[in-house]
């Protein structure tokens, strides 16, 4: 329950504070203003992940608008992501889990989450490791633009963070 609270705390805080000046670029869709629509989840794959697509749902918008990303884990360091479409319904769920790579304990404070998303954006980052640098447990970011319910790829970067 307390994980639940944090995350919405985190949630009404981020959409409360100036947005970083890259995502501020990219306005979100428009805003959801009925209840939530129950995720489709009569289709593989997200059959398989039914409930925690469910449960991602109950957990309102986080995301351009109107949308929820959802994201759990596929192993050691591995997660899997879904956005939901809360004013639809529509899933979309990504082809392939991101990796990232295991790190050293002492980690730079600056060192990024799996992913970088915002209520009050459009804008994507998804962080992963591709193994060009072992010291470091992410070492690619890819943008994307989040476009007529699918991601449109921006660019990738190299992170030296």
């Amino acid at each position: 329950m307390n994980a639940i609270i944090e995350c919405l705390l985190s949630v009404v805080l981020l959409a409360s504070s100036p947005l970083p000046a890259e995502f501020a670029k990219y306005p979100p869709a428009a805003r959801l203003t009925k209840p939530a629509a129950k995720p489709d989840v009569s289709k593989p794959p997200a059959r398989r992940f039914r409930t925690v697509l469910r449960d991602g749902a109950k957990e309102g918008v986080n995301f351009n608008g109107h949308y929820h990303i959802e994201r759990w884990g596929c192993g050691s360091n591995c997660i899997e992501w879904a956005v939901i479409d809360l004013a639809t319904g529509r899933v979309w769920m990504a082809p392939a889990p991101v990796e990232s790579w295991w790190s050293p304990e002492e980690q730079p404070e600056n060192t990024p989450d799996w992913m970088e998303f915002y209520p009050g954006s459009a804008l994507l980052y998804v962080h992963e490791s591709l193994g060009r640098r072992n010291d470091r447990t992410f070492d690619t970011r890819h943008v994307y633009l989040w476009k007529n319910g699918a991601p449109r790829h921006l660019r990738t970067e190299r992170l030296d963070y």
